[in-house]
């Protein structure tokens, strides 16, 4: 196993020992769109050209066009002109999907706060760099509402205006997600800044092409959203999800799939049975054709299993990452996404996330910290595996579950697309980011969160020079 599949394979599972062979069979495909570069309306072929072409069964293929139909990349036509059409996956989509999985892992304003400030601070930066003259009239319509849901249309434009694909599919994500915290009470939260003057301030950066005016808009503007949001226990933005399900016009199968996911999340736990296929079919008032589809996006989503005997059926799953990242990858895959792009983007959106680590680490997730650094430092070359190894420890003890999920699913990309990845790198690839590590853990004593806006100083300076020069 070469480096890039062993990074592959650490970001994008958890823990799957082997992967069932209609997945492995979809990623075949799914890497066989992006080496073809077929685009949507583009046909792959029936379901008998598929299993002589890949030598596989029709069950096989036929669970693995599933797989890629309910991740948006196409769907099976029927009739002697038919086969597997290719599709492109909505954003908006995927990322009511996404924000679902975050619901069920118990999802906290302040997770939700670090993600938005990286985004929405990129996507602006991003924007900036096209210096698009057009964007007063959008960003004024957008924003024309006055409230929540203006200054969310807002970062939606936004990143449209970035011209990056995966920042649409992160936004849609952290909108819907935003608006489970949203306060209750209609009165103006204290505090708040004047939207016509951040506004005004980001249009003028805009037209200008001035990234560090435009940086500095979408931090006024991230302060001003967190004064109208406001934490809740894990169950209540579930149960607002659960009253929205039937919005943007989905599935009777994605809606029972949604209303079985905000269950698990506010009550379920590993080895909980949620009923067998007929009890469900009852409680639904569906056919078994619509439950199993429903089902299906439950396991593709990592929180079901189905077990056959008396007493068992639909089977809650310790929750696991790997169907929400394979989901991104897919839409990636979709959006012709350059790998090197990703790449930058990783660097970017991980620019606060050093200081978020050595700011919340506990004593025993500092010398966790410090023996994954010695272990890279103590070597030259070192391992890039070594590397991806502090990566994930310094992710951890950062403790923002969005930004570690769209890293994963980043790293993932990269390693599976980019040509070549180099097994060993020289100790000088990553010097300065060791430095800031150890710098960090020196000056920062355990607890300390005074020092919170400096070190987010520090790690996002360094991120973004290194986002430019790439030295990996």
């Amino acid at each position: 196993m070469d480096a890039a599949e062993r990074i592959y394979i650490t970001s994008a599972s958890e823990g799957e020992t082997a992967s069932r062979l209609a997945e492995e069979l979809a990623r075949r495909i799914e890497d066989d769109i992006a080496a073809r570069n077929l685009p949507p309306g583009g046909s792959l072929g029936s379901v008998r050209e598929l299993c002589q072409r890949y030598r596989v069964g029709r069950s096989v293929a036929r669970e693995a066009l599933g797989l890629l139909e309910r991740r948006g990349l196409g769907r099976l036509r029927p009739g002697p002109c038919g086969g597997f059409v290719l599709t492109r996956p909505r954003p908006e989509t995927i990322g009511r999907q996404l924000a679902d999985y975050f619901r069920a892992a118990g999802l906290r304003l302040h997770q939700l706060l670090d993600a938005r400030e990286a985004v929405d601070l990129m996507a602006a930066r991003l924007a900036a760099a096209n210096r698009v003259d057009t964007a007063a009239l959008r960003l004024e319509a957008a924003g024309r509402a006055g409230d929540l849901a203006g200054m969310l249309a807002v970062r939606t434009e936004i990143a449209r205006l970035a011209a990056e694909p995966v920042l649409q599919l992160f936004v849609e994500c952290l909108n819907d997600l935003t608006l489970d915290f949203a306060r209750s009470d209609p009165a103006q939260p204290s505090g708040a800044f004047p939207r016509a003057s951040v506004e005004s301030a980001m249009v003028e950066a805009l037209r200008r092409g001035d990234a560090d005016a435009a940086v500095a808009a979408a931090a006024q503007a991230h302060r001003e959203l967190a004064e109208h949001l406001v934490e809740r226990p894990p169950s209540v933005p579930v149960a607002i999800a659960a009253s929205r399900l039937q919005a943007a016009g989905e599935t009777l199968a994605a809606s029972i799939a949604r209303t079985l996911a905000a269950e698990i999340a506010s009550s379920g736990r590993a080895g909980m049975r949620l009923g067998s296929e007929w009890e469900l079919c009852e409680r639904f008032r569906v056919s078994r054709l619509t439950l199993r589809q429903a089902v299906r996006l439950l396991q593709d989503s990592g929180l079901v299993e189905c077990r056959r005997g008396r007493g068992n059926g639909l089977i809650v799953r310790g929750l696991r990452a790997s169907g929400a990242i394979r989901l991104m990858l897919a839409y990636l895959i979709a959006e012709k996404m350059d790998p090197w792009t990703a790449g930058t983007i990783l660097f970017q959106i991980n620019c606060f996330v050093p200081a978020l680590a050595v700011i919340r680490a506990d004593a025993d997730e500092r010398r966790a910290l410090e023996a994954a650094l010695a272990r890279v430092e103590s070597r030259d070359p070192f391992d890039r595996y070594d590397l991806l190894s502090l990566v994930q420890c310094v992710s951890r003890a950062a403790n923002s579950p969005i930004i570690d999920l769209f890293s994963r699913c980043l790293v993932a990309y990269e390693a599976r697309f980019r040509q070549s990845l180099a097994l060993t790198l020289p100790a000088s690839a990553q010097e300065s980011y060791f430095r800031l590590i150890r710098r960090l853990l020196d000056r920062v004593p355990v607890g300390d969160a005074s020092a919170l806006e400096w070190a987010k100083a520090e790690s996002s300076a360094l991120m973004l020079e290194m986002s430019l020069r790439r030295p990996i």
